[in-house]
């Protein structure tokens, strides 16, 4: 079933319940306005007869006269009894109709005013006294009118919420129709929407406030985000083909050379070392590759871990593997508390992350000092890595973490511009960020900044 039909079908749902309720009401108050009416006119026609029949020797001729004649039109079934009250000595009680039994001769002599339907019969009974004695007036009859008064006010009203059913219906289809009519129009383009093409966009029309908006707005955003996802993909397999493709031809073409003719041993071992060594580039370069994709996914478990400690590590893992590089180490604002130097984060990733920066840091300042300062806050930590060398031009700045990105001034250095980007990579999955300042020719600051 459609959203449109379910709108529809749940839009007549909720108006047919609620025109129910108040035609059920309207029809239950309109029975009790014709149910005592009808009670009020049978008890002043009680009166009436009981004036007639046992006051008639005591009227004067006009007034019987008059009362005659208002007691001439009858009711349908109409029927009149009277039945004397009080007379405890009587040996036969009196034959009572059977509508009528002796609890409510008992009320009436109390001096209750008895009103009750029996079948199709109203029946009213009233107390009455004259000099004679007192006597219990019982009138009952058929109220015609009222019934058919009623049985056309039910017939009507089925019929009025029949037709409202009908036509609240179609009117809920239309105003479904005209409410998601732009929700149709946004699918139809969503539709024509595809891989080639993906720089379509949904309206966004100026000035309208509403979720229609809001979801076209949305759908665009995402669409940019996908766009720029696949530009980065396409992007980052070109440029790793290439990056492949260099130490696979060399290896090839060494290979090829070393089996055009037999060669010396002296020969061989070269074309194996050359083969080598670009086998190591090779392979530096998919560990760089595997390195760049999986911090999508993490590695383990985040863990909490001293910070301070990872840092130390790592200075003397460098100072270890660049002995002619000095690195200087600065702590700042360290917390008294050592449960505060405590970080949950990825281990590895993280030590991955600023040794890369470290390592450029050396490479491209030919080994001359880094200074490497880690820094404590309330809300987060930084970890400043400072150098001397060719910094970066300004203009390559924005560009420069993206993947195999690499500036102009730094091309003559060993590397392939996975670095960067992959420390920048990791900082966000830490909800932090990479920072850089640098000025050409001077030297440049990364901090990687994380929050707590």
């Amino acid at each position: 079933m459609t959203l449109r039909n379910r709108i529809a079908i749940t839009f007549t749902l909720l108006n047919f319940a609620l025109l129910a309720i108040i035609f059920a009401a309207l029809y239950f108050l309109n029975r009790q306005y014709t149910y005592t009416e009808f009670f009020n006119r049978l008890e002043e026609r009680a009166q009436i007869a009981a004036k007639v029949f046992l006051e008639k020797d005591e009227l004067n001729l006009p007034i019987f006269e008059e009362v005659r004649k208002r007691h001439l039109r009858t009711l349908p079934m109409e029927q009149e009894f009277f039945f004397p009250l009080g007379q405890k000595g009587a040996t036969q009680p009196p034959v009572l109709p059977e509508f009528l039994d002796a609890g409510m001769l008992a009320r009436i002599e109390s001096g209750d005013e008895v009103q009750y339907h029996h079948g199709q019969l109203s029946v009213v009974g009233i107390r009455y006294e004259d000099n004679q004695g007192v006597f219990a007036t019982v009138i009952a009859a058929q109220d015609l009118y009222g019934q058919r008064k009623l049985t056309n006010l039910l017939r009507l009203m089925a019929l009025t919420l029949g037709a409202a059913l009908l036509v609240v219906f179609f009117l809920g289809r239309w105003y479904a129709w005209h409410i998601l009519r732009p929700i149709g129009q946004m699918i139809r383009k969503m539709k024509n929407i595809n891989s080639s093409n993906l720089h379509l966009r949904l309206q966004e029309k100026p000035g309208r406030q509403d979720e229609l908006k809001q979801l076209a707005v949305t759908f665009n955003r995402m669409l940019d985000r996908i766009e720029a996802a696949i530009e980065t993909q396409n992007l980052f397999i070109g440029n790793a083909s290439h990056q492949i493709k260099n130490p696979l031809t060399a290896i090839i073409g060494e290979v090829e050379t070393a089996m055009l003719r037999e060669r010396s041993s002296a020969e061989y071992h070269h074309s194996l070392a050359v083969i080598g060594e670009e086998a190591d580039r090779l392979g530096a370069l998919v560990k760089q590759l595997i390195r760049l994709s999986y911090p999508d996914t993490g590695e383990g478990q985040k863990a909490k871990w001293r910070f301070d400690e990872l840092i130390l590590d790592l200075v003397e893992e460098f100072k270890e593997t660049y002995p002619q590089a000095g690195i200087s180490l600065e702590f700042s604002n360290l917390p008294s508390d050592p449960e505060r130097l405590l970080y949950q984060g990825y281990y590895h990733l993280i030590r991955i992350a600023v040794s890369n920066l470290l390592e450029n840091a050396i490479k491209f300042s030919g080994n001359s000092p880094a200074k490497l300062k880690l820094c404590f806050s309330d809300e987060e930590l930084a970890v400043s890595i400072t150098d001397h060398g060719i910094g970066i031009p300004e203009e390559a700045q924005p560009h420069l973490f993206t993947p195999f990105f690499r500036a102009e001034n730094a091309q003559g250095y060993p590397g392939y511009g996975i670095g960067l980007a992959l420390a920048e990579k990791v900082a966000k999955m830490h909800d932090g960020e990479l920072k850089l300042v640098s000025t050409p020719g001077e030297g440049t600051t990364f901090t990687l900044m994380l929050p707590f």
